[in-house]
């Protein structure tokens, strides 16, 4: 009973201890085989985790969850779970290794997410077909439901996609952001444009900052000066856009990285406008949000546990 009592409380601390997890933002993270490492941005030596595989989650018996029922003709209904993250088992086994290979070095927990949307899709001969969209899940191991009925044989192509949202503390930049909203939704491409990519909205925010309706006042002394403008611009872009859905090209190539480039990701305009004027001081830190997305193809998995 003991025992189970500390089981329990192992894997209550697994899945809060994210929540409570304060990541440096804009500063790049160590990789480690699928994982990407964050450091806290109070301590350097201790990190927090993203997984960026998606799998097919695994029942008790360890099989994947899929599900398969076959109709008339050549029709059927595929049911699977998906998730993300490290099980606690192997999330204590990648903790010592990263502390016996950096003596010193904690590992956490998971990254907590505050949103996210996945997406599903079976490309059929080349192109692309979306399955399914929804909320993806927010914390490791958590699943959701994916239920195609088919009309045909499965392709075995089958892409998960996650856009997630996650939250850290800023770096310090002797900086000003100043934004005069109203000046800024006053935009032609504003008021007439609904969807948007990544690299649409860059263009459109520099235009902004050209025209004075965004400023950027940087006062100290900064060898890269375009990357104090990636992280103003991504701060706004999360102020300003939503993701829409995802158009993918044919191929699985996407920018996994802190600002998302690839022009498979639409945006849309938030429906809550802000008004009047806004500053940050970006000498100070402050939380603010950052997006990735994660991918995997699962079609192998599904196939495999459907011919079983």
């Amino acid at each position: 009973m003991k025992r189970g009592i500390l089981f329990f409380l192992a894997l209550f601390i697994f899945f809060v201890s994210g929540l409570f997890a304060d990541i440096l933002l804009d500063e790049p993270p160590l990789k480690k085989g699928q994982l990407l490492l964050f450091k806290d941005h109070a301590d350097p030596n201790s990190f927090y985790y993203i997984s960026t595989e998606i799998r097919v989650a695994s029942g008790p018996d360890n099989r994947p969850k899929v599900s398969f029922f076959k109709l008339r003709d050549q029709e059927a209904v595929l049911s699977f779970f998906l998730t993300y993250g490290l099980t606690p088992e192997k999330f204590s086994r990648i903790r010592k290794e990263l502390s016996e290979e950096n003596p010193g070095t904690l590992l956490k927990g998971a990254v907590s997410f505050k949103e996210g949307k996945y997406f599903v899709f079976n490309r059929i001969n080349g192109k692309p077909e979306l399955w399914a969209e929804g909320k993806a899940p927010l914390f490791p191991n958590q699943e959701v439901v994916v239920t195609k009925r088919l009309k045909g044989p499965l392709e075995p192509d089958i892409i998960a996609v996650f856009v997630m949202d996650y939250e850290g503390i800023t770096q310090k930049i002797n900086a000003r952001l100043s934004v005069n909203w109203n000046e800024v939704y006053m935009q032609r491409e504003m008021v007439e444009k609904t969807n948007w990519t990544v690299v649409e909205i860059r263009q459109s925010l520099a235009r902004m900052k050209e025209s004075g309706a965004i400023r950027l006042e940087v006062t100290g002394d900064y060898a890269d000066l375009t990357q104090v403008w990636h992280i103003a611009s991504q701060h706004l872009t999360h102020q300003m856009f939503d993701v829409q859905e995802i158009k993918m090209s044919g191929s699985t190539a996407f920018g996994i990285e802190f600002g998302i480039d690839s022009q498979d990701i639409i945006y849309t305009i938030r429906k809550e406008k802000r008004s009047g004027s806004y500053q940050v001081d970006l000498n100070r830190r402050f939380r603010d949000k950052r997006q990735i997305v994660l991918l995997s193809e699962i079609g192998d998995v599904i196939k495999e546990a459907m011919d079983q």
